[in-house]
């Protein structure tokens, strides 16, 4: 007798809470809470490597963060007003985490009218996913350079060689701008500021290679010269151009790092890798 009324009084609990806009619950006060816009976490990598940059973006909202230097990121819903849609707020949404050559991994949470709800989904009652995300590398990129440091009045080529090498089965790069298996084109981003020089194999070649990358490391290269693009004096990381075509990655996801950032220029910089390499000095 006493568990048919307690089985009525859920099941008016239930009623008046959906009908009426009541957040009371009969299971506790922790089973449901709203009013809350932020939610945080922490990424870990697998391999021990930085955590920081890790790119996190919330679907339909298009909502995105990179992670600071101990993997911690922070996701806040804009206010319903200044979201245009009132399609989106309310549902079951996916929160990515993207690094170009490793596993993209999500966690899902649950809005409701704009809010997120804690303790729903993979999100705990204080706002934060419940365990660190951990990442898995499937693709290792290192770059060397030689020589390793030039003078600015330099007249030799400098050779640049990439070496690709899947952590698993296989994995599949595409080569932008590749003739004859070569490195289509590089990046060179210099570390005391915004600059971003560009040098290609061939200019006006449109190709794209695509190439199967197993566990024997695969060395692809190109050479350049300073003779009709010099460089200042400093330290450089050289960017090889490459796409990762391992898995599916949501196309809104992709184009909220820019509307070119596959293409090549400086946007590239904006997709999230893991690369070993690549110093090189112009003194």
């Amino acid at each position: 007798m006493r568990t048919a009324r307690y089985t009525m009084l859920i099941m008016v609990g239930v009623f008046l809470a959906r009908f009426s806009g009541c957040t009371w619950n009969p299971f506790g006060e922790d089973e449901i809470s709203s009013g809350h816009r932020q939610i945080r976490g922490t990424v870990q990598l697998h391999d021990g490597s930085s955590p920081e940059g890790v790119y996190v973006w919330l679907d339909g909202f298009n909502i995105g963060d990179y992670t600071d230097g101990t993997g911690q990121f922070k996701l806040i819903l804009p206010a319903e007003s200044s979201h245009g849609s009132s399609s989106v707020v309310s549902g079951i949404y996916s929160v990515y985490f993207y690094i170009a050559n490793y596993g993209l991994d999500s966690a899902q949470v649950v809005v409701q009218d704009g809010e997120f709800v804690y303790s729903r989904g993979d999100i705990n009652k204080d706002g934060k996913v419940y365990a660190p995300m951990v990442m898995r590398s499937f693709l290792r990129i290192n770059t060397s350079v030689e020589p390793l440091s030039v003078s600015a009045n330099y007249t030799g080529n400098i050779e640049v060689k990439v070496t690709l090498t899947a952590m698993f089965d296989s994995a599949t790069v595409v080569v932008p701008k590749s003739i004859g298996g070569m490195l289509g084109a590089i990046l060179l981003k210099k570390s005391d500021s915004q600059t971003v020089t560009i040098f290609t194999s061939a200019p006006y070649i449109e190709t794209r290679a695509a190439i199967l990358v197993g566990k024997v490391g695969r060395t692809i290269g190109m050479t350049f010269n300073f003779i009709n693009r010099p460089l200042d004096p400093g330290t450089y990381e050289v960017v090889p151009y490459l796409l990762i075509a391992h898995e599916p990655i949501p196309e809104d996801l992709m184009e909220s790092l820019g509307p070119n950032a596959e293409e090549l220029g400086p946007d590239y910089l904006n997709i999230p890798f893991r690369r070993e390499g690549g110093q090189f000095e112009v003194k």
